[in-house]
């Protein structure tokens, strides 16, 4: 028995699958394969607050590690409307109440222009300068802190390390 089929081809599947694959594509390029990180160093810190003899006291301090990795075979090329790319803040959180205590970015200026960032293929992005908060331990309370670091070139995406400040008297 020979069977024949017949095919009908109608313009507006073309069309339609057309589309589907553009808006396909436009959500490929939307899609964030970067891997964010932050470290904080020391991270859980002991403080003195034992009062110091003399004018020097004694000043502590976090270094926070932001990276951003691209796992992608291709690179990852964005903007940001400054030339701030990356922002980090520390918070003290008291119970679901989180008040910001330090960010890097104030007492910085940035250029007004925009800014290329390109995180290639299989490599990582850091800021080019060590982000260090340093602080004396009459600054700070003791107690849970969290350290958001922004990567602004993805549409603010972020990282978070949390960390403690305790004390001795």
């Amino acid at each position: 028995m020979i069977r024949t089929h017949k095919t009908v081809r109608d313009p507006r599947i073309g069309l339609l699958l057309l589309c589907v694959g553009a808006c396909l594509a436009m959500g490929a390029q939307r899609v964030d394969y970067l891997k964010y990180r932050l470290e904080a160093k020391p991270g859980d810190l002991t403080v003195d607050r034992m009062p110091s003899v003399g004018p020097n006291t004694k000043s502590y301090q976090e270094e926070f590690l932001f990276t951003v990795s691209n796992p992608m075979r291709s690179d990852y090329t964005g903007t940001a409307p400054t030339s701030k790319t990356f922002d980090v803040e520390v918070f003290l959180v008291e119970g679901d109440k989180e008040t910001s205590v330090w960010k890097w970015s104030t007492g910085h200026m940035f250029s007004n222009v925009v800014t290329k960032v390109t995180v290639r293929a299989v490599h990582t992005w850091k800021p080019r300068e060590p982000v260090v908060w340093s602080f004396k331990a009459a600054e700070v309370k003791d107690g849970k802190y969290r350290a958001v670091a922004t990567f602004v070139p993805t549409g603010n995406k972020q990282a978070v390390a949390n960390f403690a400040i305790t004390s001795t008297h």
